[in-house]
């Protein structure tokens, strides 16, 4: 049983080395308190550490009600450098085992696990493993990236050992957490699409009861919509990752690139990718998995960078012009990319690594949506009004549902279902393993614009006369969120609050049984909301047609 905060028995969780001990070598003591909290029972705790440069006085205590216990830890500095100049860890634990012991007839607690950690003043970037010019010591910080290998750093809450800003898991102890908040890789936030998270996972407090989300601007790029038409910056959808958020943009007179900036601040992580060709603005967009940024043009170039550096990793020229986002499946395995083909469409599935391996299924009509993943099979839209279902990694066409209409929207993939929103403002739910059509419900006469969003319960609708929630269970309209303008970008869910873009400019929000309510205004009259938005880091990103991507904070 690991100990919670309440039960830590001792008063610091990492001890680190000055830099002056050090350096000067020898024997160096460092000394923590173990401290009994509770005012009516004893503690009995006992102290042990693997590293032989570590050795630890007293190896167990037992504390009564409210006392402290001095523990001494004594260092052998010179064993500890030859260890780290062998390739050991610049940091080692100190376990402590503790267990509360009832009073008089009563039994004792379940023991508790805890862990102290004794750090040398010293970091390894845990990309190239070299030493890092860090002194870590009365609160100094790692540096923000590897000098050597250019890795962005994050040091553990915990321990302070540096880990890659991917990194969930400290590499020092996988029971320090070093990022807790989910990633939006690619367009509805994962490749089934639904636009879903919950305030835990993005990192802001629980709602109320019947309250709704705020927004305030965080920071924007530019700053300022630009006052000149061919200064302005046509967007792809933003993702957010990593700390880190990312977007393909492109001049009228087609100059691409792919941006990159830190989350919470807007500073560039790296200078503008360039591409040959834009990337498809409404339904196009950029990718991330496992650390690798991908986009594909119009053109048909799918690039490869790596996420963090902005360097390029591979380029390959598909057979097809792309205008819906590319969208990982599982780790390690292809990249799905829709296509538009001179004999119609096709799926291309992509290797990760190198950009090889590449698995075609032709398809009737042109595939203008992003495909969407669900347990081994991808699910595509094409405009022959077909939504196909393909088998991962060796493209046999596993079941097609045929008459649907025309889409603007890509799939929604969610708990074994999959359902598909059309022009003809119809909504179609199959059963994803069999393919079987669960209902249809004609919910507007005009089209549904824009992917839809779902939280299991229902489905969040964009369309050109507002958004409609339809019951995801039983395919029956719930209500209407009226708009004077087109909803043509996906709404987001977050604990059944929702939020969406109108092509007025702004932003609106609902909180469950309350009226829709402006939240953020763009406030420029060429201003649209038409791409998907990403939500990450407690903030909302989306970006406009004036130009703008903005960084709003959701509060």
């Amino acid at each position: 049983m690991t100990s919670n905060e309440t039960d830590f028995p001792a008063d610091l969780r990492t001890l680190i080395l000055s830099p002056t001990d050090y350096l000067a070598g020898g024997v160096r003591s460092l000394r923590f308190h173990l401290t009994n909290s509770d005012p009516q029972t004893a503690l009995y705790v006992k102290l042990s550490c693997e590293a032989d440069w570590v050795s630890l006085s007293p190896q167990e205590a037992a504390l009564g009600p409210g006392e402290k216990q001095a523990v001494a830890v004594t260092v052998k500095v010179d064993t500890a450098r030859a260890q780290l100049q062998a390739g050991g860890p610049p940091a080692t634990p100190i376990a402590l085992l503790s267990q509360r012991l009832g009073g008089a007839g009563l039994s004792p607690l379940p023991t508790m696990s805890a862990t102290v950690y004794v750090r040398l003043p010293v970091a390894i970037c845990p990309s190239c493993e070299k030493t890092l010019d860090a002194d870590l010591s009365d609160g100094a910080t790692i540096p923000a990236f590897c000098p050597f290998c250019f890795e962005r750093l994050r040091p553990c809450p915990i321990c302070s050992t540096p880990n890659t800003w991917r990194a969930r898991q400290c590499i020092a102890d996988s029971s320090h957490t070093v990022r807790g908040l989910l990633d939006w890789t690619v367009l509805g936030g994962g490749p089934g699409h639904f636009g879903l998270r919950d305030p835990v996972d993005l990192g802001v407090a629980p709602l109320r009861e019947g309250a709704g989300f705020s927004l305030t601007r965080r920071w924007s790029f530019p700053s300022v919509p630009p006052t000149r038409s061919e200064q302005t910056l046509y967007w792809s959808a933003p993702i957010a990752a990593y700390g880190m958020v990312a977007a393909a943009a492109a001049t009228s007179e087609g100059d691409a690139h792919i941006y990159a900036f830190q989350s919470d601040t807007g500073a560039p992580l790296w200078d503008p990718y360039p591409l040959a060709d834009p990337v498809y603005p409404e339904r196009g967009g950029v990718t991330l998995n496992e650390g690798k940024l991908y986009a594909a043009t119009v053109e048909g170039l799918l690039v490869c960078a790596d996420a963090l550096r902005g360097t390029r990793l591979w380029e390959r020229t598909l057979a097809g012009k792309v205008y819906g986002a590319p969208v990982p499946s599982t780790p390690g395995s292809p990249l799905l990319v829709p296509l538009v083909t001179p004999e119609g469409g096709a799926l291309a599935q992509v290797g990760v690594e190198l950009g090889d391996g590449i698995c075609m299924t032709p398809l009737e009509g042109p595939v203008m949506t992003a495909p969407a993943f669900f347990d081994g099979k991808v699910l595509v839209h094409d405009d022959s009004g077909v939504l196909s279902c393909i088998e991962l990694t060796t493209g046999k066409l596993l079941w097609r549902s045929n008459g649907l209409g025309k889409f603007q929207a890509s799939p929604i993939a969610y708990d074994g279902r999959v359902y598909s929103a059309t022009d003809t403002g119809k909504v179609f739910a199959h059963e994803i393993q069999t393919g079987k059509e669960l209902w249809q419900v004609e919910v507007t006469s005009v089209a549904l614009s824009g992917t839809p969003a779902c939280d299991g319960s229902l489905l969040y609708l964009p369309g050109e006369d507002g958004v409609h929630l339809v019951s995801a269970a039983l395919g029956r309209a719930v209500r209407r969120y009226p708009t004077r303008r087109p909803v043509r970008s996906s709404p987001v869910v977050i604990a059944g609050s929702l939020l969406f873009g109108v092509t007025d400019g702004d932003i609106y929000g609902a909180a469950p049984g309350r009226t829709m309510e402006r939240l953020y205004e763009t406030g420029t009259i060429s201003s649209q909301i038409i791409t998907a938005p990403a939500l990450a880091d407690g903030a909302l990103f989306l970006t406009s047609t004036n130009g703008v991507l903005y960084s709003l904070a959701l509060s």
